[in-house]
């Protein structure tokens, strides 16, 4: 996007083609299996590392917060999100941050899902979903199931964070998206399968919380919910030095 010629979200194409050619030397220092089912974590990154979240066995979406690991006041922003980069995210697709600095928090290096071609925009990795929470459903069905709110109020603790901090996040793995005629929300079953990861290089010092969402990979009829077990798998998170240091914000090169 450009007004008058000078581009407004300046994207250092040199940079992250090189970030991306090193991943294979990049060492890991961190494999951690986010288990049992129905439950949230938190983890640090640093700037500079990159952070993959993995596929073990079988598809599973995760609702993911990403905050400043110094100032968890700024995070994810998802309707800045949905402004700039669009409604998924992928390789070399930047996720945005609150203001007053308004700048991307991290950025996706590699994604390896890989999907059938379906109409209507249905793609992996959402970013304006959000979570389910027990308020709602207590609301409308008088029930309070295991909610990603509440996996996502887990993660937090971990991290020594109120669940006042918790905000839209990325659905990851969620195969989505809005009907162009009705608006309606329209979800699939993800199409991950063991080994499968999203991976993002840290532009900040990072606080993540995650949830295994309840409602396992996507594939599930609304008249199960909340009633039938419903198999939740685990996932993986796996952090990197990737021995690049981030690019100072605003980027100056294009």
């Amino acid at each position: 996007m450009t007004l008058r010629g000078i581009p407004l979200y300046p994207f250092d194409h040199e940079f992250y083609a090189a970030l991306v050619s090193a991943r294979s030397g990049f060492t890991k220092v961190s494999d951690h299996v986010v288990e049992p089912p129905k439950t949230g974590w938190g983890f640090e990154v640093k700037a500079g590392q990159a952070f993959r979240i993995v596929t073990v066995s079988e598809p599973q979406i995760t609702d993911v917060c990403i905050l400043n690991g110094d100032d968890p006041l700024e995070h994810y922003a998802a309707g800045t999100q949905l402004a700039i980069e669009g409604s998924h995210v992928t390789r070399m697709t930047r996720v945005w941050g609150t203001a007053p600095k308004s700048r991307p928090l991290c950025t996706c290096i590699a994604d390896t899902v890989k999907q059938a071609d379906v109409p209507r925009n249905i793609r992996h990795h959402v970013v304006y979903s959000a979570h389910c929470n027990p308020h709602h459903w207590t609301l409308y069905s008088g029930q309070h199931p295991r909610t990603c709110y509440d996996n996502l109020r887990a993660g937090m603790a971990l991290m020594g964070l109120s669940q006042r901090y918790i905000h839209d996040n990325l659905n990851l793995f969620q195969k989505s998206g809005l009907d162009p005629h009705t608006g309606h929300f329209l979800i699939e079953g993800s199409e991950s399968e063991a080994g499968d990861y999203i991976e993002f290089f840290a532009e900040t010092n990072l606080i993540v919380a995650m949830s295994l969402c309840p409602y396992g990979g996507g594939g599930v009829e609304p008249d199960d919910w909340p009633g039938a077990e419903i198999p939740v798998f685990p996932l993986a998170v796996q952090i990197y030095d990737t021995g690049m240091e981030p690019l100072a914000w605003p980027q100056l090169s294009t």
